[in-house]
């Protein structure tokens, strides 16, 4: 027996041997017998895998890069351009389709696909920081319909919101006539956090200090949660979970105590109403929204908490991200920011931006659309576990519990779909709007296969209307307002990743920004 032969069965042996003691000391308070661990040990080493059913298997890189899923899959669409192969993450195996057969998995419901229990199981380490498929119903069903609906109505406040931003929060961005150095991530997380707050909760909160600290809590407590609880083996991590989310919980907690009397007098001013939701006195915030979406019945303080920290939640962060994007690439671009002064300007009403969805700036929203293309959130897309088998067209057929996602970063850098695609141009999808057949397409918060900034299909992203017009009305406001450059020596920073393979921000840049000179 060689050697190499040798070397691989002693690895396989503390393998399982390992796993055994870690399933002794976890499952102990259950009093089972060594039997009992062993046959539960099986289960876990034989049932169906994609090892097993014959996908191939890849790994991510080590070392400083080792949640940087690019080179893995550069690699793969070298070896398996037409077939699916998997990789472990924190004990999860994901199955990763070529980019090619995107719209298989797109089309997937949430009764055989489910996004939200992939973010329950995988991101969020058990808990139900974002409620389930069904429960998400109505939220997801308020946020895609009435909460876009609102947004021309909204658009003053919100703009009054973006104003006065910079002093809710306390960061006295709005008081620097000469140069003054900021933390480009803490100063849009704010500013985003606020104006959101405007459309979801209104008044009070929105200009509650203690509301708009939670909100820019919350996302970096799950943050916490994703690091500390991913470096334990599967089998222990509900253990690790329940310390490591310990500090998303007490914010979540904190948001509910602060959230309830809000909810209290928006159902007492419902139920006041004669026509209920069809009254011209309703407020607009999603709060009232929801109250009049619920089915007779169905309406419960701890629903309507949950449904609007959910909301909140989701699109913090995402938002606060794409802001971020978008101000890297433009503090490269000073031609670029003098050519979006023009076009904002050029739509302003008595010094505001007009009362719509503003389609009117077409550069800015192209602009922001090649930013989430360069910029993307992850390297994979779609990413659902099975709620039953499935046999796509190529490939095994998976079993429930597999997870399944696609290869989003091919999709974003095919030189099919983007000619020099490692260029950033500002004006692709503005040229693209230009052909026949095409005005209408091409949007910044338009879904389609060729972009999965949003997600595609039956669970894209329900807020993505609401959340694009609030950065197009930050960005008009800091554009309008504001001077931005780079420190001298300083240039675009670098995109770091989570341990799930996100990328992350670079928290600690910081920028020069002064009252823009007239």
């Amino acid at each position: 027996m060689t050697l190499p032969i040798v070397a691989s069965l002693v690895e396989q042996y503390e393998t399982i041997k390992e796993q055994f003691v870690v399933m002794q000391q976890a499952l102990a308070p259950l009093n089972l017998t060594k039997w009992q661990i062993a046959r539960l040990l099986a289960a876990q080493l034989y049932r169906d895998t994609p090892r097993s059913l014959g996908v191939p298997k890849l790994t991510p890189s080590n070392g400083k890069h080792a949640f940087d899923y690019k080179p893995m899959l550069d690699e793969a669409a070298r070896k398996y351009p037409d077939r699916p192969w998997f990789f472990g993450y924190s004990g999860f195996e994901l199955v990763v389709f070529p980019s090619a057969y995107v719209n298989e998995i797109r089309r997937l419901p949430a009764r055989t696909a489910s996004l939200v229990d992939f973010l329950t199981t995988v991101q969020f380490g058990g808990y139900r920081l974002i409620g389930t498929d069904d429960s998400s119903n109505t939220l997801h069903k308020t946020a895609s319909t009435d909460l876009a609906r609102s947004i021309a109505p909204l658009g003053p406040a919100r703009q009054e919101t973006a104003r006065r931003a910079p002093y809710a929060v306390g960061i006295n961005l709005g008081d620097c006539p000469q140069w003054k150095k900021v933390s480009l991530f803490w100063t849009v997380l704010d500013v985003v956090v606020a104006t959101g707050a405007t459309g979801l909760v209104g008044e009070p909160l929105s200009r509650d200090k203690r509301w708009l600290n939670a909100v820019r809590l919350l996302p970096i407590g799950a943050g916490i949660g994703v690091y500390i609880s991913c470096q334990f083996p599967r089998l222990l991590r509900p253990i690790a979970a329940t310390i490591s989310y310990f500090p998303a919980l007490v914010v979540y907690k904190y948001m509910s105590y602060l959230l309830r009397p809000t909810i209290e007098q928006a159902a007492r001013e419902y139920h006041d109403l004669p026509n209920g939701k069809d009254s011209p006195d309703k407020k607009l915030t999603l709060v009232h929204m929801l109250l009049g979406r619920y089915k007779q019945g169905e309406f419960n303080h701890d629903q309507l908490v949950k449904d609007v920290i959910t909301a909140t939640f989701e699109s913090t962060p995402t938002t606060a991200v794409s802001l971020y994007w978008m101000l890297t690439e433009l503090l490269q671009r000073p031609d670029l920011v003098e050519e979006l002064r023009e076009e904002i300007t050029g739509v302003l009403k008595d010094g505001k931006l007009p009362a719509t969805q503003l389609t009117e700036l077409p550069k800015l929203d192209s602009f922001m659309r090649e930013s989430a293309r360069v910029n993307t959130f992850h390297y994979l897309g779609l990413s659902r576990i099975l709620k039953e088998d499935v046999q796509f067209s190529i490939g095994p057929k998976l079993p429930k519990g597999t997870i399944v996602c696609v290869d989003q970063h091919h999709i974003h850098n095919s030189t099919s779909l983007y000619p020099d695609p490692e260029v950033f141009e500002p004006q692709r999808f503005l040229r693209l709007r230009e052909k026949p057949g095409h005005e209408t397409r091409h949007q910044y918060t338009s879904n389609s296969p060729e972009l999965l900034t949003w997600g595609d299909g039956p669970q894209v992203c329900p807020g993505r209307v609401f959340a694009g017009n609030t950065i197009k009305i930050l960005l008009s406001h800091l554009l309008l307002n504001y001077d931005i450059q780079y420190p001298l020596g300083t240039q675009k920073p670098p995109r770091l990743s989570f341990p799930n393979g996100s990328v992350q921000p670079d928290m600690k840049v910081q920028i020069l920004v002064r009252e823009r000179q007239r």
